[in-house]
């Protein structure tokens, strides 16, 4: 017997309206908000990743699939959203538009990591890109509109994390400070294996390193704040100032740098305060610079990405009610041979006034097609062939949840069914 591969999951019928209900809602979002939809391959050149994510991040270095193609092309299955969305922005020349671009999308990701709660090898990202401004109100958008979303959706215990990593400048002469400051520690004796790399590949993330003896370094490294230029603090200021006026609070973590080389300026992500070991929902902010890195003109960009998995199970884990629409689901049946070709003709007549409906399966016994009516959310039964007093124009109605059963004139029937389209 197969099995689905490791790290991998189906989503099963009965899950769908979880997903319907996360993308109904971010898609109407995005649609308020100005965004339009964006769509990438699943692969991309290596190179892209390699170039925009960063050579020695964790992402490049461990979680890849990469693989060679027939022609000889090193390929990527795509590890994160932002890339390949810069690449089309640059390929299609859309620099040379009215800017700033605003896209969203939603996608499969692809990571080769350990699979945990919400974040499996293959897993789902709801992203948006606002690329060619600088005006640190995109920034506060891009947030707001993330904690919007989350709270549209039911999820209200969540905690917003926000720092700056500042530019280029600032973050070299930081960097050179930070270095100095572990090499010069007691860090060096108990630093874990990844840090080992990271000191001199992807400084930053040695500030949010789980491993519990990296951690107890933390709260003395050096602030990023104290090398932060005055255009970089005026630009974290105005951000400050866009979530005060939307009303959310949020904490400045001076350790939240996010994992992926491209980041400049702001950075944010928001988290469940359920105390879970992975409750990350969503993480972004600024990339200044990452369209030069790929080929591109200068071009300032800030998005984030959602994990989706993540989303919906905190819905299903907060048991909230997610409003389905209730329509009228029929299933046809007949109870002979006259009148199989009637079931099929209401069925069709249905289906083109917009109404859910099957017909049953030739075989099953009346008793076993009102079992399949319950066990599948069916709302009414239409019996055909049932012909009481010798009425051969009459069909019998069953309305599932109340019980009540019913016969009326097929014309009756025809009336009904097509009172669905005349709404």
């Amino acid at each position: 017997m197969f099995s689905s591969i490791r790290g991998t999951k189906d989503i099963l019928p009965k899950d769908q309206k979880f997903w319907d209900y996360f993308k109904n809602e971010a898609f109407k979002q995005s649609s308020i908000y100005g965004f339009e939809r964006i769509d990438t391959p699943t692969f991309e050149m290596t190179d892209l990743f390699l170039r925009g994510i960063g050579i020695g991040t964790d992402i490049v270095t461990k979680e890849t699939y990469s693989f060679i193609d027939r022609g000889e092309n090193n390929i990527t299955l795509r590890p994160e959203g932002t890339a390949s969305v810069c690449r089309a922005y640059i390929q299609n020349a859309m620099y040379t538009e009215s800017q700033p671009k605003k896209f969203y999308y939603f996608t499969s990701i692809f990571r080769y990591e350990r699979p945990q709660s919400g974040r499996l090898r293959e897993h789902h990202q709801f992203g948006i890109e606002t690329l060619g401004s600088n005006d640190p109100f995109l920034d506060g958008e891009i947030i707001q509109f993330a904690w919007n979303l989350l709270s549209k959706l039911g999820l209200n215990k969540l905690n917003l994390n926000l720092n700056t990593i500042g530019d280029q400048n600032d973050r070299a002469n930081y960097i050179k400070s930070l270095k100095s400051y572990y090499t010069k520690s007691d860090w060096d004796n108990t630093k874990c294996k990844d840090c080992e790399n990271r000191i001199d590949t992807n400084t930053l993330r040695i500030l949010d390193c789980k491993n519990k003896n990296c951690q107890n370094y933390i709260n003395e490294a050096p602030n990023m704040i104290d090398y932060a230029s005055d255009s970089t603090i005026n630009h974290f200021e105005k951000v400050k100032n866009y979530l005060d006026l939307s009303k959310i609070k949020y904490t400045i973590n001076k350790s939240l740098v996010r994992g992926l080389d491209y980041y400049t300026n702001t950075v944010f992500e928001i988290t469940s305060k359920e105390n879970k070991s992975q409750n990350a929902l969503v993480g972004g902010g600024r990339y200044n610079g990452l369209i030069e890195q790929l080929g591109g003109p200068s071009t300032p960009g800030t998005g984030f990405g959602m994990g989706v998995e993540r989303v919906i199970n905190e819905i299903i884990e907060s048991d909230i009610n997610i409003n389905e629409k209730i329509n009228s689901k029929i299933l046809f049946t007949s109870i002979d041979e006259n009148s199989y070709d009637k079931k099929i003709k209401y069925n069709l007549i249905a289906r083109n006034n917009n109404i859910n409906s099957e017909i049953s399966t030739e075989g099953k016994s009346l008793k076993a097609t009102m079992r399949y009516a319950n066990n599948n959310d069916f709302s009414i039964v239409i019996i055909l062939g049932h012909e009481p007093q010798g009425n051969n124009n009459t069909v019998s109605i069953k309305y599932l949840e109340s019980g009540k059963q019913e016969n009326i004139s097929e014309n009756e029937l025809l009336t009904m069914l097509n009172k669905n389209n005349d709404e």
